[in-house]
Formats: C-alpha cells, structure tokens, sequence
C-alpha cells in the first residue's frame, strides 16, 4: 500500500469534501455531479444488512434520472438466477435458488431481493449477476472480473455498478491474491483506471446478519471508532480520497448505524 497523501491531508479532506446522504436510496445531485465521470462504480458491503444494497438502488435511480443508461451486477452465480433472468418477475426472484435456498453468508438477504426487485422497474436499469458458476475455487475473482468485462464490452456507454463483499472490490491485491476490482482496473482494453470508483463501507455500530465461522447468525457489532466516524458529523456520507492517496479503495460509504437484513426467504 502506497500512501503519498499524509494522514493528516487525508482527514483535513475528508472533514471538507464528505458529501452528505439524507438517506442511501435518494441521492441528490451534488453526488450525481461527484460521480458522473466514472464508468465503473463497485460497491462494498458487509453481507446481511441493508445500507450497501439501499445505497447502489439510490445510485442507479440518480444515474438513470440523469438520462444514464445503467446496469447493476450483483455477486451472484447466474446459474442460480435462472427463474428470474427469463422472466424477470418479482415471485421469480423469490423463488430462484439462491434466494430460496439457505444462504451461509448473508448475501440471500431481503435488502438484495428488494435491490433486485427496485432495479428491474426502474427505467434504463438492468440487473446482471458476475460470480462464480459451479463450486468456488481460488479463480473466483478472475472469473467475477471477466463476467463483469464482458458485461461492460456489451455496453461500452453504459454505467456499470457493482455490489458486493468488501474484499471482492479491492483494488489492490488482498492476501497475497488480486481481487476482481485490481484486475478490472488494470485491464487495458477496458481502460477505466481513472474511471473507476469503488467503495469500502464503513459504519460505527450496529448489527449484522453474517457468518463468522460459527454459522450465520445475528451480529452485534459493537461502537466501532474510526477516523471515518470520528471527524465527519453526517449520519450518512460518501467520501472520494484525494487523488495522491493510494489504497485498497479509492471512496468510502459511511453510515452511522448498520442494520441487518432478514434472508429473502423469510421474508415471503
């Protein structure tokens, strides 16, 4: 990690430049105006809660309001969204394997079912689904990231949101390994380095639907301080990094409280 903008630049820039969220699904314009020149915006979340999945609606709706076409990948197998990529109701959503069988993680959540279901009747939105088909194994991020290539080859013009784990939109290598965000942002026929946003989700409290080895399971996770939390007063913010400031992401979603999101199935 390469960080030439010194921490204290950074907090004096994210005291002045955070932008303000009244709620993460109604976005204004002075975000719209932050964002428009980027081509590829990715989203991080925890998984199993609401405010990540709330806040890509909110961007797709600002997008399309502004006469963008828009499509939305979400880190889902496609193979499991069968029922609903060929009819694309909200019942087929439900009943589509991944949301109706039990999820380990958290991804199955209501907050995703609902996303999902916003998006498809929002105008010039469509839906897309990048993960992995078939058993996980150590080419998930490379076969993400060729998904999500190709969905942005077919639609060069188009902006293209992503949402998923935090680890999956970094854009420097996690662990030892490049995840899907390094290596979209390295390809050269796609050239969106300096066109791509991707976003760390941080929050100072709260609880989450999420498996920690130990099943998934309601979490709380305590009053969690940060400089993020610590020098901005918002409730809710969006915070771009000064462009000589080098890291994993490149902006920072904030909410002060995470809430946590029933499975889809539940829900019904």
């Amino acid at each position: 990690m390469l960080v030439i903008c010194s921490a204290q630049n950074f907090e004096r820039s994210l005291k002045e430049d955070a932008l303000k969220i009244e709620k993460p699904d109604q976005l204004s314009d002075e975000i719209y105006n932050a964002l428009s020149d980027y081509r590829l915006i990715m989203v991080g979340e925890m998984h199993g809660t609401n405010e990540s999945a709330e806040f890509v609606t909110g961007l797709a709706k600002l997008f399309s309001q502004h006469g963008d076409s828009v499509q939305v990948g979400f880190e889902i197998p496609s193979d499991q969204m069968k029922r609903f990529l060929e009819s694309k109701t909200d019942s087929t959503i439900y009943s589509s394997d991944f949301f109706a069988q039990q999820s380990p993680d958290g991804r199955a959540s209501a907050a995703w079912a609902n996303a999902i279901s916003r998006l498809n009747k929002t105008p010039a939105v469509t839906v897309f689904f990048f993960d992995m088909n078939g058993k996980y194994d150590d080419r998930r991020d490379s076969t993400m990231y060729l998904n999500v290539k190709h969905q942005m080859k077919d639609h060069p013009k188009w902006k293209t949101l992503t949402i998923s784990g935090n680890v999956h939109n970094m854009l420097l290598p996690y662990k030892g390994l490049t995840r899907m965000g390094g290596f979209l942002v390295a390809d050269a026929e796609l050239n969106v380095g300096d066109k791509t946003c991707s976003f760390d989700y941080f929050y100072q409290s709260g609880k989450m639907n999420g498996n920690f080895g130990d099943g998934l399971k309601l979490h709380d996770v305590g009053n969690v301080e940060t400089k993020f939390s610590k020098n901005v007063s918002f409730e809710n913010y969006l915070f771009i990094y000064p462009a000589l400031y080098s890291d994993r992401y490149n902006a920072v979603f904030f909410t002060r409280q995470m809430t946590a999101s029933k499975l889809a199935k539940d829900k019904q």
